[in-house]
């Protein structure tokens, strides 16, 4: 995660985040977006927002000759992607608190930067992709992972829920971040910009959603509550969202679509 001048608030953070992150983690296939990441033989890799540290820890237990570094704000997730780390034996991984605005590594540092679900709580997301290009090597490789469509793209629409939907979610995260990536890619001078498209598991749900992202829905609405009062501009409205939210979710014949983009640039 991040969070610094150039960001928005990480509006979902509660004292149980770490454990409903590596929930989320363990529901999203991250094992099947390895193909997406090209990780030479003793590579030098960074996780840019590691969160609790899921991916950074794949990547450490499928590459044994990398070296991986997770980075993140906050010490609290990084105290525990370690403890987590040591408990599963990676012995390739390193877990540091930083800023991706202001990444504490020289220049030309790693073969491979990996960010996912980080730029949609940036402000100037062409900033942090900046930097991750400062700290990239020749021939480096760059992939964001972002949502597009995040829980604002539904059929049937739900006449009442829908424009509280377009107005609450963008004033959390920028719901539509994933189609951006790749013009910034460009613009920041990275060369055989590339992108590949998936629905993304966690949020595209056909017919009534499983109870597993329910609750990962329900844990997030809870967490975001007082944001989302200031945004209603009361409690009992930003309750009654989260029960309208979820009973849509809920009902069999509603099909809601988010598009996980897989962006990735190579600096020159």
């Amino acid at each position: 995660m991040s969070a610094s001048e150039h960001s928005r608030p990480y509006a979902i953070h509660s004292a149980a985040e770490c454990d409903r992150l590596e929930r989320q983690a363990a529901l999203a296939g991250l094992p099947d977006h390895l193909p997406f990441v090209p990780v030479p033989s003793r590579a030098h890799v960074l996780d840019a927002g590691c969160g609790t540290g899921s991916m950074a820890r794949l990547f450490a237990a499928t590459h044994r000759d990398a070296q991986i570094v997770g980075i993140d704000i906050r010490a609290d997730y990084i105290a525990y992607a370690a403890e987590r780390a040591d408990r599963e034996g990676l012995h390739n991984i390193e877990f540091r608190q930083g800023d991706i605005f202001s990444l504490p590594f020289a220049d030309s540092n790693f073969d491979v930067v990996w960010s996912k679900y980080v730029l949609q709580w940036v402000k100037e997301p062409r900033l942090a992709i900046a930097e991750f290009r400062r700290v990239a090597k020749r021939g480096g490789v760059i992939v964001c992972a972002n949502f597009d469509g995040f829980a604002v793209t539904h059929w049937p629409e739900d006449p009442t829920l829908q424009p509280q939907l377009d107005e609450v979610l963008p004033q959390l995260v920028d719901p539509f971040i994933g189609r951006k990536i790749a013009p910034m890619f460009l613009d920041v001078g990275l060369a055989d910009v590339k992108v590949d498209f998936e629905p993304d598991r966690l949020f595209t749900v056909v017919g009534a959603i499983d109870p597993e992202r329910r609750q990962n829905f329900a844990d997030q609405l809870s967490a975001a509550r007082s944001y989302i009062t200031k945004i209603l501009g009361a409690e009992t409205a930003a309750d009654q969202f989260a029960d309208a939210f979820l009973r849509y979710y809920d009902g069999p014949a509603t099909c809601s679509y988010t598009t996980l983009y897989f962006v990735r640039g190579t600096v020159p």
